[in-house]
């Protein structure tokens, strides 16, 4: 069954690789983000893209500055080119709260603005705050999914093998929890706590919201998985020579259904990444000035937002392509399977 699963996942193609670039580009932000993703200007607010030319032999920035600060306008300031520098001292930053650095992949010196995706209302470049984005996202849904499915195997697994009220008592729980739409059920455990909470607050509730609505669903895949398998010979000759339940579900139980929870896992990780975008987006997640794909999304949904800044719609292109990869990779692992 490993050797199966790890057959599949070579055979998994294009969307692991693209997934693979998300997470590593989201990994190392700090080094691949020319700019922290608090790092403002507030005189160029709106500015465009603007991107890296050959100029006179040598990759350079044109110096831009703002010709009409009520409609955004930018305009290049003539003869003025700021060359771009790789692997360079830049602002400094702590990778992952744990290394302090100033080491960029790229950067240019000021007055120059190095801009892949242009900058938002204060000034911040939205390529550094996707980058940034996509690793809270990516995180954070890890987090909520690992312990989703920590619940919902030993649920299931209790409410199989054990049967009577505890499997009446799970299930009907279970059955309660699906019953609610997910994002009111979030938004509900959301509302209980203050505003005013820290990142690191926000971000351990919001794990745990999104485990405590997705565990349910598994839980009744693993129940009935258990309840088939519990009357297998190899199960009741474990049994019956003393070996406990954990011992059973451990050994035999849990490996003959691996396969499928590495499906499941792959098609689960999509929906925590879009709860915690829509939870951002409502403004009940992280908050300003750490970004993650929902807050920036929810920068562009004033009409004049969209309209001076086009750009920040990209976040919400992140999140659709990291979906649909996730679903094609699980889609991609069933079919090698031949899961159902």
């Amino acid at each position: 069954m490993r050797e199966k699963a790890g057959n599949s996942f070579r055979r998994a193609g294009l969307p692991l690789i693209l997934l693979g670039v998300f997470f590593v580009s989201g990994f190392f932000a700090e080094f691949l983000a020319p700019y922290r993703y608090d790092s403002v200007r507030f005189d160029l607010s709106y500015m465009p893209p603007v991107w890296p030319t050959l100029h006179e032999g040598r990759l350079e920035v044109p110096v831009m500055t703002v010709s009409d600060p009520v409609l955004h306008r930018f305009q290049r300031r003539p003869g003025q080119w700021v060359p771009v520098r790789f692997l360079c001292q830049g602002e400094g930053y702590t990778w992952m709260g744990v290394i302090h650095s100033r080491m960029h992949l790229f950067c240019v010196e000021s007055p120059g603005r190095l801009s892949f995706l242009g900058l938002d209302v204060f000034g911040r470049d939205v390529w550094s705050r996707l980058l940034y984005g996509i690793r809270f996202s990516f995180l954070l849904s890890f987090s909520a999914v690992t312990l989703s499915f920590l619940i919902g195997i030993v649920a299931g697994l209790a409410a199989g093998t054990g049967g009577g009220w505890i499997d009446q008592l799970l299930m009907r729980t279970g059955e309660v929890f699906m019953a609610i739409p997910s994002l009111y059920l979030l938004m509900g455990i959301r509302a209980i706590f203050p505003p005013g909470l820290s990142t690191t607050e926000v971000t351990l509730i919001m794990t745990a919201a999104l485990a405590f609505v997705g565990w349910a669903g598994l839980a009744r895949v693993v129940r009935g998985v258990a309840r088939s398998l519990r009357q297998e010979e190899f199960v009741l000759a474990a049994r019956s020579v003393g070996v406990s339940w954990w011992g059973v579900w451990v050994r035999h139980i849990l490996p003959n259904m691996s396969y499928y929870l590495l499906i499941a896992l792959t098609l689960s990780i999509p929906g925590f990444i879009v709860g915690e975008a829509g939870l951002s987006f409502l403004g009940l997640g992280v908050s300003e000035p750490h970004p993650s794909l929902g807050n920036i999304l929810a920068e562009s949904q004033s009409l004049p937002a969209m309209k001076a800044a086009p750009w920040l719609l990209l976040s919400g292109v992140v999140i659709v392509s990291i979906v649909i990869l996730f679903n094609l990779l699980g889609d991609r692992l069933r079919e090698n399977g031949k899961v159902p």
